[in-house]
């Protein structure tokens, strides 16, 4: 029966609120693929920071060295991340506020950088990239990574259903917390291919420099957070810096060497390049040029006397005319010494060129592996490097991997020493073996090492060679001084002549046509102070560096680099490191 019209019909009962909040996630603000875009751009922006940063650590080298300048970089590095995704919540404002001082920092930081190279001398190897690092590196890295944390926060706060967290005992922040951590840590972790990007980049001809390429990138950041405070600092910051000597053009070039001249020194050229800032200067008082790659001397050369034409120039250091004694180690007995021009060398490592000009005049058949092509040009240009011999512009390792079994040298020469420290792949065991096998049976390596004999570096990189090599003979640049026992450190160079095959050797003494018409030769192409090999090896322990563990030489390295800054704040002044 139909209800009467004056009565109304009963309720339904209400459902359930169960029922009502049963999809709990149709009250996210954003979707999922809104948040990974913003996870993304958080990682990208952490990434970035990171390689900017690295710039601003690549800028110390030419002042501290590679190994000084990279000893508290990461760890300061890291320290900020983590700092900002423990503290981003408390800091006020948004994420949008930040951002727009990432730009500002940029430019400020790095003439904080700029201005802090002036007192190197003081500061020291150890203390000065502390510093540096901790003012620069560490508060743009600290922002960037808070802007980013507070970017992702905001995401996940819209992502999360309302009252799902809480119900499971999570909060939102907990949740943004552990992304933005991760995002970091995988950022700080992941492989480390800025070094090598840095190293191709900057030699651009239109970034320039180190420098130049950080500018680059604080436009990026102006152009992606657009931001009043610039105007307050873009003129006072980048336009000295553009009138600084630091981005080397034709007009910088100018303002360099005004300061160089104050100094006695003078700058011939110069360029960024794969293995640091190259350049050339002449030392006018003392009369002599040396090539530079970061804080350390390549090699040099006296000047000769305007009017006078050398058959070769005279090398200001001894280790590279006692390399040549490859040439005066005696044969297997009764086996003929063949003429120089039936023999061919290989020579690792370039530098101003001495040693290969030098077999090179004597009619070897030589052979350059060099890994700077900068260098090799500026040995060309202004050291007079003979253009008849095979140069190969190309990392030595693979070049030896590459060439087993193609051609054996009766000569090898090895010296890659740079910036205090050794290229660790090239004093590995493996290496050291790919050039036993390029030797023919009766043939000569000479290899070259430079730093703190007292050191454990020093002790595995001799302990190696003997490992690979039967027979070998080792001679330091200079004699050991009779103090030596009180002196906490034995800075030299030491040559390690080794033969492939087991049995002793020695050196013919050195006739009118080895020497080249060279007084440098005449005083040092004889080999004189010879070390004892035990006294090394059997310092440090018993390791061996191979291709898994040259870490070990690595950290064993940081000593070395502090000794080798030192000699060279004592050949050139404190200027000519700082203003480059």
């Amino acid at each position: 029966m139909p209800y009467p019209k004056d009565k109304a019909p009963p309720r339904m009962a209400k459902k359930s609120a169960v029922t009502h909040d049963a999809n709990p996630w149709k009250t996210m603000r954003v979707n999922p693929w809104q948040v990974a875009i913003i996870a993304l751009k958080a990682y990208c922006l952490v990434t970035s920071t990171l390689f900017v940063s690295e710039i601003l650590r690549s800028a110390l080298d030419p002042v501290y060295g590679h190994v000084p300048a990279s000893e508290y970089h990461g760890i300061a590095t890291l320290i900020a991340l983590l700092t900002a995704c423990s503290t981003y919540a408390s800091w006020p404002g948004s994420s949008r506020r930040w951002a727009k001082w990432l730009a500002a920092i940029g430019l400020a930081v790095s003439t904080v950088e700029v201005y802090l190279f002036r007192y190197s001398g003081r500061l020291g190897p150890s203390f000065g990239p502390l510093l540096t690092s901790l003012v620069t590196s560490f508060p743009l890295v600290l922002v960037s990574a808070v802007t980013a944390a507070k970017r992702m926060a905001g995401a996940m706060e819209k992502f999360l259903p309302k009252g799902s967290a809480q119900s499971n005992g999570v909060s939102g922040k907990t949740i943004s917390d552990a992304f933005i951590t991760a995002i970091c840590l995988i950022a700080y972790f992941e492989p480390k291919i800025g070094s090598s990007l840095l190293n191709e980049w900057r030699r651009c001809q239109l970034v320039h420099s180190r420098l130049g390429l950080y500018y680059l990138f604080t436009a990026f950041y102006a152009f992606l957070f657009p931001s009043g405070y610039l105007s307050f600092i873009i003129i006072p910051v980048v336009l000295p810096d553009l009138l600084s000597a630091y981005i080397p053009l034709a007009y910088t070039d100018q303002i360099l060497n005004s300061t160089l001249h104050n100094h006695d020194i003078s700058l011939i050229a110069r360029q960024e390049s794969r293995t640091g800032y190259i350049s050339v200067l002449d030392n006018i008082k003392d009369g002599f040029r040396v090539m530079r790659c970061d804080h350390s001397l390549l090699g040099g050369q006296w000047i000769p006397p305007q009017g006078h034409v050398p058959r070769l120039h005279e090398p200001i250091y001894a280790v590279f005319v006692m390399l040549e004694a490859v040439r005066l180690v005696h044969s297997h007995a009764g086996k003929h010494q063949k003429r120089d021009t039936q023999q061919s060398a290989l020579v690792i490592g370039l530098g101003i060129g001495t040693t290969p000009s030098a077999l090179i005049a004597h009619g070897i058949d030589t052979t350059v592996v060099e890994i700077d092509p900068v260098v090799h040009d500026f040995a060309t240009q202004h050291f007079d490097l003979p253009s008849n011999h095979t140069s190969i512009i190309q990392d030595a390792v693979p070049f030896v991997e590459q060439n087993e079994g193609v051609k054996k040298y009766d000569y090898i020469i090895h010296d890659v020493f740079t910036g205090g420290v050794e290229p660790m792949a090239l004093f590995t065991s493996d290496f050291l073996q790919g050039l036993k096998n390029l030797l023919k049976s009766d043939g000569v390596i000479a290899i070259n090492y430079a730093g703190d004999l007292r050191l454990r570096s020093a002790s595995m990189v001799v302990r190696t060679v003997l490992s690979v090599f039967p027979t070998c003979r080792l001679f330091r640049e200079e004699e050991e001084a009779k103090q030596a026992d009180h002196s906490p450190t034995d800075f030299t160079n030491l040559v390690m002549f080794c033969r492939k095959t087991a049995g002793s050797f020695s050196f013919r003494r050195p006739t009118k046509q080895d020497f080249l018409d060279s007084q440098a030769r005449q005083h040092h192409l004889y080999p004189r102070y010879e070390v004892n090999p035990r006294s090394l090896v059997g310092r440090h322990g018993k390791d061996v560096i191979t291709k898994q563990n040259t870490r070990v030489l690595e950290k064993a390295q940081l000593d070395s680099a502090l000794g080798h800054w030192k000699v060279m704040r004592s050949v050139l002044p404190d200027a000519v490191w700082e203003n480059w």
